[in-house]
């Protein structure tokens, strides 16, 4: 209890986490840089992390104590030495989920830096595992390095495993090495990242231009597709879809019957600044089209046994020694413990003590993890 600091209970998914960049920035008398603003964030991270990790520490320590409570529960690290005794001991392969475990964009988790750092030098695998799609693999190792002030050559392209890279993996086997008669021209709704994926694994991405967002009946009608024969509609997150990107999307589905419908993941929502405000996922899209396409979606983001495939082929974990360190119930966790790892949950993300609390035993789509820790930084 000694590392748990007394500040306020505020569940980063919480109405009740009312902390703003604006009134962190009026904070700091000293200096308004962006270098203070950031530590600030990451500092308040922590103190809710902390507050909420200490939350649960008491709930399960009270069913514990309750004879007729014989359900096994997560195991919650409170200390540095607890949590980097049991990764030192016995696990050889750490795999991080980034937004809301390693950032919550764009500031880094309390401790990443040091604790990626000090695995790294322990020997341990690191990987970063991650449904945001957004970013090809060169591009998210920039990322990471720039928010946790990498030096060069710490982490590499080989590290990175986003939802993007899952999809051209996968697209590619179905597709291109099957032997079928694809032509390996997809439509794809997502940023200009997927596409570069999508193209170094020898996919053509048919013409993307968008005239204006919206699209009439009339228009829908007299839209010309002369060329619409494609293998695949890929939906990944896209800042700018609009009503005219979901039209096309969807006649092309109903004009290649034999066409698959892949998601790069269906994420409900993420975190954006320090009082956790929802921002929607690509689940959104996706259920949109599966609707009007009456198509059920390929999700090669987590938890879909495609990425635990791909991550054999690439790795050859010995899951039985790796740990899946995530944000999210319905993703990582249930990721984690359906490959054999041992499922870790932060508290810097998505779900709050009370989710937790609220869950009870579980789902089997929000399975409990097998630790809670408050934030990465007490791994190593």
């Amino acid at each position: 209890l000694a590392m748990m600091p007394r500040s306020r209970s505020l569940s980063p998914s919480s109405s009740r986490a009312r902390v703003t960049l604006q009134q962190l920035m009026s904070s700091s008398s000293s200096s308004s840089s962006a270098e203070n603003v950031c530590s600030l964030v990451t500092q308040e991270m922590q103190n809710q992390s902390e507050a909420e990790a200490l939350k649960l520490m008491q709930h399960y320590a009270n069913l514990r104590k309750n004879a007729n409570h014989s359900t096994k529960v997560p195991k919650v690290w409170t200390t540095k030495e607890e949590a980097s005794d049991f990764v030192r001991k016995e696990i050889d392969a750490v795999l991080f989920d980034c937004d809301g475990v390693v950032y919550r964009s764009p500031d880094p988790a309390p401790g990443a830096r040091d604790s990626i750092l000090n695995l790294l030098s322990q020997g341990k695998r690191i990987y970063f595992v991650t449904n945001n799609a957004a970013a090809s693999r060169q591009q998210l190792r920039d990322k990471l390095s720039k928010i946790l002030d990498m030096e060069e050559g710490c982490l590499t392209e080989d590290m990175m495993v986003g939802s993007g890279f899952s999809t051209a993996q996968y697209l590619k086997q179905a597709l291109l090495d099957s032997g079928s008669n694809a032509t390996g021209r997809l439509y794809v709704i997502g940023s200009e990242g997927l596409c570069n994926e999508l193209r170094e694994a020898g996919f053509d991405i048919m013409d993307r231009t968008v005239e204006k967002p919206s699209m009439s009946r009339d228009e829908l009608a007299d839209y010309s597709l002369d060329d619409d024969q494609v293998d695949a509609v890929v939906v990944g997150h896209d800042i700018e879809l609009n009503f005219r990107k979901l039209c096309i999307a969807n006649v092309l589905l109903q004009r290649n019957p034999s066409s698959k419908l892949v998601a790069t993941n269906v994420d409900a929502f993420d975190l954006v600044g320090a009082d956790g405000r929802h921002i929607p996922g690509n689940g959104g899209a996706v259920k949109y089209l599966e609707h009007t396409s009456r198509r059920s979606a390929i999700n090669c983001g987590k938890p879909s046994k495609l990425l635990a495939d791909l991550l054999d082929s690439l790795y050859g974990l010995d899951t039985s020694r790796a740990m899946f360190v995530g944000d999210r119930l319905d993703t990582d966790i249930r990721f984690g413990i359906d490959t054999g790892m041992h499922a870790t949950l932060v508290m810097t993300g998505v779900t709050s003590a009370q989710q937790m609390i609220d869950l009870k035993e579980g789902t089997e789509e929000e399975p409990l993890p097998s630790f809670i820790l408050p934030h990465i930084g007490l791994l190593a």
